[in-house]
């Protein structure tokens, strides 16, 4: 099914064909003229060689009576202004009609054609025939026909930037509007409002994701608080029963740990949440700038109308429009095609990490998708990130897996590494490993505040964290040292100095292990 993104792009290009087209008419408008003109020439020198013939016996009769049914008749023709037939022996006009004053006061020359034609009989000159003829009547209608073309073509135009506008609102503004508060809704920990499903589009996938999502985590979360009542009490319980403590303290701890791992998922699935809130806002600035320029052709075309209504079209007009919405459809075309492309890798990357299958990808590929991702966390902040990739690692392992760790390790270093630091950077490298040729090394590096040796051997510890009550979790690089070593087959190592930064080492195989999972699913 063709997107509703897609759908916008071609009904602007199809406006955008009708502009060359009001163009054109004007350039036919200036080929009329010269075209009736030629065709006015034509028919004079035919007419002329006619009546010349005519005149003959006429003028040697000297009867103008016999030569002015012949001419009235020709001037049945509108085109026919006037007739000068003279005597070459006395230079005396022996028919002049209409009145020359008449029509030398009422045409216009530069649409008036004459020429000249010598009347013989056996073969001697005896007189002229002067005829005129204008081409105005021919012009007016010519370019009457021209003017409704552009009157059509108009209307056409502006009924075509009407539907634009209103696909745009319909199709993708409003679902956008609503997605982005469903999203910041969500991110806000308000999980019990549903989100709105509608449509069938891109948009529409990414919100039916993400109402999965929203139930996904209510459903982790109550899971959890009956784990953790059922914790409590038999904690309580079996500490008063000390016969059965030894067995009692072993159950608990499969509850714990069940509960664990239900924390760990959230943890994953509200990561996911908080980059569709940046995807979302980001989506704002292009659909933005192109419902502005929509709004803006709409307008001209506007003026164009005014002016065809009133008559007093003027080239420069049409061409400024025509540059006008060239300009504007190449704004659109960028704009559109920069949501179309944020949709594509964000979805790429829900479906990598909602399913996690398992696929072969190129390294730098998956990581530029979740750059594309994470990227908006860093936009309104002093921080940047670097990247130095190198081309054609090909993989075969789990690039959801793969998008989480380095999601957790860009948002771990924006919220530890550069707390209240006026500036920092995070370096991204990847490079064979030459030594291991079936293996890749992904170094992810911050110049932030560093940590000391106690942090460092702690780090990868559940629940530890150094923002405790603060927006920490402990679970961030918890789930990537479980992700790299369990699910990738990898290695990972921390190396850092208090003032001095810190750098994480992963070590992954091109072909990641198969993946096992216990009963209770978690991996």
């Amino acid at each position: 099914m063709t997107s509703s993104l897609r759908v916008a792009v071609i009904l602007t290009l199809v406006a955008g064909l009708l502009a060359p087209g009001l163009a054109l008419l004007l350039v036919e408008q200036q080929t009329t003229r010269q075209r009736v003109l030629a065709e006015l020439q034509e028919e004079l020198d035919r007419s002329a060689t006619v009546m010349a013939l005519s005149m003959v016996e006429p003028l040697w009769q000297v009867s103008p009576e016999l030569a002015l049914p012949l001419i009235s008749a020709q001037f049945e023709d509108r085109r026919f202004v006037r007739v000068l037939v003279s005597d070459t022996s006395t230079a005396i006009p022996m028919v002049d009609y209409p009145d020359a004053e008449l029509v030398n006061t009422s045409l216009d020359p530069t649409l008036t054609l004459e020429t000249e034609r010598d009347i013989q009989r056996e073969g001697r000159v005896i007189g002229k025939l002067h005829l005129w003829m204008s081409a105005e009547r021919p012009m007016a209608a010519a370019q009457h026909a021209l003017w409704l073309q552009a009157g059509r073509t108009a209307m056409l135009a502006a009924f075509s930037m009407a539907l634009i506008l209103l696909v745009l609102r319909r199709r993708v503004l409003a679902p956008m509007e609503r997605l982005s508060q469903d999203a910041t809704a969500l991110g806000a920990g308000h999980l019990s409002r549903p989100l709105t499903t509608a449509g069938t589009d891109e948009i529409g996938k990414v919100s039916r994701a993400m109402e999965l999502m929203r139930q996904a985590l209510l459903e982790a979360f109550d899971r959890l608080r009956l784990h953790a009542s059922t914790l409590e009490d038999t904690v309580n319980q079996r500490t008063a029963e000390l016969t059965d403590a030894n067995s009692e303290l072993k159950s608990a701890l499969v509850q714990l740990q069940a509960a664990q791992r239900e924390l760990v998922e959230s943890e994953k699935l509200a990561s996911l949440g908080r980059l569709v809130a940046g995807v979302a806002h980001e989506l704002n600035t292009p659909l933005g700038n192109a419902m502005t320029v929509v709004t803006s052709l709409d307008d001209r075309w506007g003026e164009l109308s005014d002016m065809m209504a009133s008559g007093q079209v003027r080239r420069s007009a049409l061409d400024a429009l025509v540059n006008d919405t060239r300009r504007g459809l190449d704004i659109l075309h960028r704009n559109v095609g920069r949501a179309t492309e944020l949709v594509r890798d964000f979805k790429q990357v829900a479906v990598d990490q909602t399913s996690d299958a398992r696929r072969e990808f190129d390294l730098a590929q998956v990581v530029n998708d979740v750059l594309v991702m994470v990227e908006p966390r860093y936009k309104n902040t002093p921080y940047q990130i670097v990247t130095d990739l190198a081309p054609d690692l090909k993989m075969n392992s789990y690039p959801g897996s793969l998008g989480q760790v380095l999601t957790n390790l860009l948002i771990n270093a924006l919220v530890h590494a550069f707390d209240a630091r006026p500036k920092g950077t995070v370096f991204i490298s990847s490079r064979p490993l030459h030594s291991a040729p079936h293996w890749v090394e992904l170094t992810v590096s911050d110049d932030g505040c560093g940590m000391d040796e106690s942090v460092r051997k702690r780090i990868f510890d559940p629940f530890f964290t150094t923002k405790l009550g603060r927006g920490g979790t402990g679970l961030g690089l918890h789930i990537v040292h479980n992700i790299v070593t369990q699910i990738l087959g990898g290695q990972i190592d921390v190396s850092s100095h208090p003032d001095q930064g810190a750098t994480m080492t992963l070590r992954l195989p091109r072909v990641a292990p198969e993946r096992k999972e216990d009963d209770s699913g978690a991996v």
